[in-house]
């Protein structure tokens, strides 16, 4: 209903969503190397083969996606993700302005299990407000609508995909932290949105 898109709890889930998001992948994802999924993951292969910034990559993937989702998933879709469309490329990029940010650890395992939390935390809540953060979100929100196939599961195909794309410039190490990093924040994100269903069913 229109009227509750803009709920004040929404908004802040939305946006905190967004800021945990950029925070981890400035923290622990960038200053390590390591490989993942989605429109970061993208960003990354499009940054090594063309040079493009990686915040400027998310907010015009973003904005492709987020036409493609109000198109098929609707209005109300659509103006709730507006705020992740255009928060979360402002984020990421006034976290890479501090670069002690990310000397948190170089430690590969850590770096890629922690920030399998934050963005699986970050993925969920901001679903669970009825929006997305953006980018390659909307595919699988997309065939969970249509097909019905969980979000979780399209989630980590297609970010196993993705992970195919960079394994082509990483070492053997980072193909495999990548897959602890995707496991880590698909089985978050699962908990998270398995939890919400759990609430609204009592």
């Amino acid at each position: 209903m229109t009227t509750n898109i803009f709920k004040p709890k929404n908004i802040f889930m939305i946006l905190l969503g967004n800021t945990t998001m950029a925070l981890g992948i400035v923290m622990f994802l960038l200053p390590n190397n390591l490989m993942t999924g989605g429109t970061t993951g993208l960003s990354l292969i499009f940054e090594h083969y063309f040079h493009v910034r990686i915040s400027i990559f998310v907010f015009i993937f973003n904005c492709i996606m987020f036409s493609l989702g109000g198109i098929i998933l609707g209005k109300d879709f659509a103006l709730t993700t507006l705020l992740s469309t255009f928060f979360y490329p402002i984020a990421l990029g006034f976290f890479q302005k501090f670069p002690l940010l990310g000397n948190f650890t170089d430690n590969r395992l850590l770096a890629s299990i922690f920030a399998g939390l934050f963005i699986g935390f970050s993925l969920g809540i901001v679903i669970r407000a009825g929006a997305s953060t953006g980018g390659m979100d909307i595919p699988p929100l997309i065939l969970n609508k249509k097909y019905g196939l969980p979000v979780s599961v399209m989630l980590y195909a297609f970010d196993f995909l993705i992970l195919l794309g960079q394994a082509l410039f990483s070492d053997k190490k980072a193909i495999l932290y990548g897959l602890i990093l995707v496991l880590t924040y698909t089985i978050v994100l699962d908990k998270i949105l398995v939890m919400g269903q759990a609430q609204k069913g009592q």
